[in-house]
C-alpha cells in the first residue's frame, strides 16, 4: 500500500492506535464500537472506526484485511456510507469458537439488515471488493486474492458523492487489531 495513496482517507472515529509496517496499516480497535441501526429494537451504533476517501460516479475499491483471531463479533471489513442511516458494510465475523462468517450489513433509513454465509475454511485473510455502476453496488470478496466470488447486489440512494473504504469494529472483545493492506482504488 502506498502511503501516497493514502493521502485523500479520513477517518470517522479515530481508532485506539494506528501502526505502519512495511506495505500495511495495523488498525487497533477501541472496545465496544459497531455500526448498527436497529429502530424496533432501540439499539443504535455508529461508533466503529471507517478509514475512507469520499467518491463520484463509477468506481471499485479492493482491500485485503489480515487478522491472527477475530473473537466474537469482531470485524474488519469494507463499507460504503452516505451518513449515519444510508450505509452498506461487509465483513468476516466470529458468532461462534471458530466458525467464519462472511456477513454484510444494508442499512436503509435507520434499519439494519442483516445476510451472512459459513465459509468452509479457517481465515486468517480476506480480499474484499466493492463495485459501484451507477447507483447499483457489487459486494465481491476472495480467499486468494486473484478470485474474486460475487456475493451480494444492492442499490443505495442515489447520491453523487459517497464515502467508501476499510472499517474495523470490536463489539465485544477489549484487544481487537488487524492488518489492513492492499487498499486500491480505481474506475
Amino acid at each position: 500500500m502506498h502511503f501516497e495513496a493514502l493521502e485523500n482517507f479520513e477517518w470517522y472515529n479515530d481508532p485506539e492506535n494506528v501502526r505502519f509496517e512495511d506495505d500495511a496499516m495495523i488498525i487497533y480497535a477501541r472496545p465496544d464500537t459497531d455500526f448498527w441501526q436497529s429502530i424496533h429494537r432501540g439499539f443504535k451504533k455508529d461508533d466503529g472506526h471507517f478509514f475512507f476517501c469520499r467518491q463520484k460516479g463509477d468506481f471499485f475499491l479492493t482491500l485485503k484485511w489480515k487478522f491472527s483471531q477475530l473473537d466474537k463479533f469482531s470485524q474488519c471489513g469494507i463499507m460504503v456510507r452516505i451518513d449515519e442511516r444510508n450505509w452498506f458494510k461487509a465483513s468476516l465475523m466470529n458468532e461462534q469458537a471458530h466458525q467464519n462468517v462472511l456477513a454484510s450489513s444494508y442499512t436503509v433509513t435507520g434499519h439494519s439488515d442483516w445476510a451472512g454465509f459459513n465459509l468452509p475454511q479457517d481465515v486468517e485473510e480476506i480480499w474484499y471488493r466493492l463495485n459501484r455502476v451507477g447507483d447499483d453496488y457489487i459486494f465481491s470478496y476472495s480467499l486468494d486474492g486473484v478470485q474474486f466470488i460475487k456475493s451480494r447486489m444492492f442499490y443505495l440512494q442515489s447520491y453523487e458523492e459517497v464515502k467508501v473504504g476499510a472499517y474495523i469494529a470490536s463489539p465485544n472483545c477489549e484487544n481487537f487489531s488487524a492488518e489492513l493492506s492492499g487498499l486500491k482504488l480505481g474506475l
